[in-house]
């Protein structure tokens, strides 16, 4: 470029206004306010919400290249003047120009699409139940077992268990049982996922190491609002030590979450080799079979004869005596004495053992001691108000209504129980509830395939909603856990077939006088006597029902109001009966019944 054409050339800000620049720059800003006002009321209208970002983004964006345009496109008034620099600006302002325009169209999709999946995202976390569990809530997860033997989960499940029940005695806490709890064992759930499952705003957490009789427990209190850990620490100690250790961490968490503390006051046995004993019973009788609860028996018989004076393992001694009576064949009333015998002296060494008083609750309520039963559930509640099985057991002892508050509470602090589920659907077919029925019992049948009262659940409820194939099909949904289970559930199904198909009804029949002289459990007594009344067989559902209700009185609570006997009450021998064994009334589930 020649000295000529620098002296010709413009300055900075006139080349500016030759390029037309100024009056670009006012314009183009005076059409996007204008636009701005426009896309923001009129999108909305049609629907377009999601595009209004990115149209503003984009009229925003634009103002820069509409200046630089504008310098490489206007052309001088004066072309005898251009210069060779403005030329090459026009030839390059040719090639810019169709790039510029695609850039800009690729960057409004682009962020069209952003926007729209932004605002997609939002609903979905609008539209998301607002995680807000109770403050004062917590689930104490199994403790892993870090020992070298994988047999050594029983103790390190045994501590975890006996933590969650005292912690349990905190009146300020919500604490989730502990059978609910062992299911996330071997849960990849995060922290959130677990509290949201169990509606819980707290996770302790841990491991449990034992070399010999030197134990290390390592605990962590986690938020599953927002995930954060809130305490943590670990303790070395030994096992005869492992109640102080306990204690230790119940107080610490007590004062994390500034609750009342409930201490163990006095460590319940001072013999090692006893609370081992009491923890491998614990662990066997969380299984719920006849075997384990035998092997359990056993387990609390040894520890006793170590130690007579260990309370805990007298109250899990009454304790297995009413299991027993529930799934063997052991007589109600050979039992009686047993469980009162074990729970009076677990209440002698230690008048604050809960087991003890649910399990002599338990006892009087069997034996229609109702005033002292609801004495010694309230007394046990009042201990330890997160006692899921004291709330389910002290629900068979109140009027409907109330029993349903009590069995809703159970479920609530044990979701994963099935015993707590059972009561409760049972709550709800004496309140003629059908679809509480159907979901409580695929619930049951979900949690445990292996329990038959939830295909009799739901094949007595499907039929009262005239849906007879259901309540056929709903025996398939049952895994039999033995024999037995397996001829009760194909007598079932053949049962109601036979509603449906009259020229079943003989078939049907047999298949229940077999089992009828079989030698088979209270619980297993109920539901064939759901299947003689099913076919109309009064008189020996009759003839079933003195033994039934003496072997375990708890199942004849509700006959006036069951739905099963219907067909029964106006014969002298039910009536008798009924008035004998009745408890719960019929009345109305209050406002705030859940629909567990």
């Amino acid at each position: 470029m020649d000295s000529t054409e620098n002296s010709n050339r413009p300055g900075f800000f006139a080349r500016l206004k030759q390029h037309h620049s100024y009056r670009v720059a006012v314009g183009y800003g005076t059409a996007i306010a204008v636009l701005i006002q426009v896309v923001a009321r009129a999108f909305p209208y049609f629907g377009w919400s999601a595009a209004v970002p990115a149209v503003i983004i984009i009229l925003i964006a634009g103002f820069p290249v509409a200046i630089v345009l504008a310098w490489l496109l206007v052309k001088p008034t004066d072309p005898a003047a251009q210069t060779q620099w403005q030329r090459r600006h026009w030839k390059l302002g040719a090639v810019v120009t169709p790039v510029v325009i695609t850039a800009v169209v690729v960057s409004g999709i682009y962020a069209f699409r952003f926007s729209e999946r932004h605002e997609a995202r939002v609903a979905a976390e609008q539209a998301a139940p607002f995680f807000n569990p109770p403050a004062d809530s917590i689930v104490v997860l199994p403790f892993a077992n870090l020992s070298d033997d994988p047999k050594q989960a029983y103790f390190s499940n045994g501590i975890t268990e006996e933590l969650t029940g005292a912690l349990g005695q905190n009146t300020g806490l919500t604490v989730i049982a502990w059978d609910t709890a062992s299911r996330f064992s071997t849960s990849k759930q995060s922290p959130a996922e677990i509290g949201k499952a169990l509606n819980v705003a707290h996770i302790l957490d841990g491991s449990i190491q034992r070399e010999g009789e030197a134990v290390r427990v390592s605990v962590e209190l986690v938020s599953t609002v927002t995930g954060q850990q809130l305490w943590s620490a670990h303790y070395d100690d030994s096992f005869q030590n492992i109640f102080a250790v306990q204690d230790q961490i119940t107080a610490a968490i007590a004062g994390a979450l500034k609750v009342k503390f409930a201490g163990m006051q006095v460590a319940p046995t001072q013999n090692p080799a006893a609370h081992e004993l009491y923890l491998k019973g614990i662990a066997a009788i969380d299984r719920y079979t006849a075997a384990d609860t035998q092997a359990a028996q056993e387990d609390f018989q040894q520890a006793l004869k170590l130690d007579p004076n260990y309370a805990d393992a007298w109250a899990g001694l009454a304790t297995i005596y009413i299991r027993l009576t529930e799934i063997t064949t052991l007589p109600l009333q050979e039992a009686l004495p047993k469980i009162r015998a074990a729970a009076g002296k677990a209440l002698a060494l230690d008048p604050h053992n809960v087991n003890a008083l649910v399990a002599l609750g338990t006892a009087d309520a069997n034996d229609n001691r109702i005033a002292e039963a609801k004495a010694e559930f309230e007394q046990a509640l009042a201990l330890d108000p997160n006692n899921a099985l004291a709330h389910h057991d002290y629900g068979n002892v109140l009027p409907l209504a109330q029993g349903l508050v009590q069995d809703q509470e159970a479920v609530r602090l044990d979701p994963s129980s099935a015993p707590e589920l059972d009561g409760l659907t049972g709550q709800y077919q004496d309140l003629r509830d059908w679809p509480r029925v159907l979901a409580s019992a695929r619930t049951l049948n979900r949690l445990s395939p292996h329990e038959n009262d939830s295909a009799f659940y739901l094949a007595f409820a499907y039929t009262q909603m005239q849906r007879g194939e259901d309540a056929v099909n709903a025996f398939d949904l049952v895994q039999p856990a033995t024999a037995l289970d397996k001829q009760l559930l194909d007598a079932g199904r053949l049962t109601y077939q036979a509603l449906l198909k009259p020229a079943l009804r003989s078939k049907a029949l047999a298949a229940l006088n077999t089992l009828h002289h079989a030698d088979i459990s209270p619980e297993a007594q109920g539901n064939l006597l759901q299947l003689y009344l099913a076919l109309g067989e009064k008189d020996t559902a009759l003839r079933m029902l003195p033994g039934y209700c003496a072997a375990f009185p708890m199942y004849c609570n509700d006959l006036a109001i069951n739905l099963e006997y219907v067909q029964l009450h106006d014969d002298p021998r039910f009536e008798k009966l009924s008035k004998q064994y009745t408890i719960v009334t019929l009345g109305t589930a209050p406002a705030s019944a859940s629909t567990d």
